[in-house]
């Protein structure tokens, strides 16, 4: 796959503002400097696609236009609801001895509250997945477009490692933080695009009143020379079938 999106526009856009995002190292989707890697040298590649659908290589990628919260605050609370976005919130808490010094852990990406005038009313929490990729490094390739103007394919393919993702990051994520809200009786959501999803193991799907777990599977389609977040599949799982199914793999018989 090739890399598609830099600084948050494809890279045969050739706007005044896909220009000036480059040269201002500027992220449209979080309205700020990107910070990828690296805070003064980021690595600004958002994705990497083949034909017109993108892989998502940063989860910021998916705050596109807010839709992530609107599309889980809808499903968490209804259609009509007000909600707020709470990012970045540890739910865990290690005491220490004295009781002084407790370590919060177990660190949540969004919480989204469903309000009424000045209090939160329910609530629910929304882990955000990208892929990380191998081979070489990528920063050759990202500094040959952004001083050349134009991709270079024969250093720009890399290939999404969604195995290695979803089971040395995602898995861990959610075996620390899902048992919680399940606990508490709250959804809780998973957002992906569909390339990711689509390499995961196939999970025995729930109803939506029933779901512990609700993935967002949104497409990162291509729309002239931009990449566009749509419609998402949605898809409600069990805790436990989602447990079952990522661990891969089954022991062989002793003998």
């Amino acid at each position: 796959m090739l890399i598609s999106e830099v600084f948050g526009y494809g890279v045969e856009d050739v706007s005044e503002l896909a220009r000036q995002a480059r040269s201002a190292k500027h992220c449209p989707f979080r309205d700020s400097v990107c910070t990828k890697s690296n805070k003064s040298d980021p690595i600004g590649i958002c994705s990497l696609a083949t034909g017109g659908e993108a892989a998502a290589l940063c989860p910021v990628r998916f705050l596109e236009n807010g839709r992530i919260f609107r599309d889980a605050a809808r499903l968490a609370f209804g259609a009509e609801s007000s909600y707020a976005v709470f990012p970045e919130i540890r739910i865990l808490r290690i005491e220490s001895a004295d009781s002084q010094r407790d370590r919060k852990i177990g660190k949540v990406d969004f919480l989204i509250g469903k309000t009424d005038g000045r209090s939160v009313e329910d609530f629910a929490a929304i882990e955000v997945q990208a892929s990380y990729f191998s081979g070489d490094s990528i920063r050759p390739a990202l500094r040959a477009f952004l001083k050349e103007g134009v991709l270079d394919a024969a250093i720009s393919d890399r290939r999404p490692d969604f195995r290695s993702s979803a089971q040395k990051r995602l898995m861990p994520q959610l075996q620390l933080k899902v048992p919680v809200f399940r606990r508490w009786g709250k959804k809780f959501f998973v957002v992906v695009d569909t390339q990711f999803f689509g390499a995961l193991p196939t999970f025995k799907p729930s109803t939506m009143t029933n779901s512990e777990l609700i993935w967002l599977n949104y497409p990162i389609r291509k729309s002239g020379t931009a990449y566009v977040l749509s419609e998402p599949k949605v898809i409600g799982t069990q805790w436990d079938d989602v447990l079952t199914s990522l661990r891969e793999g089954e022991a062989p018989e002793k003998e």
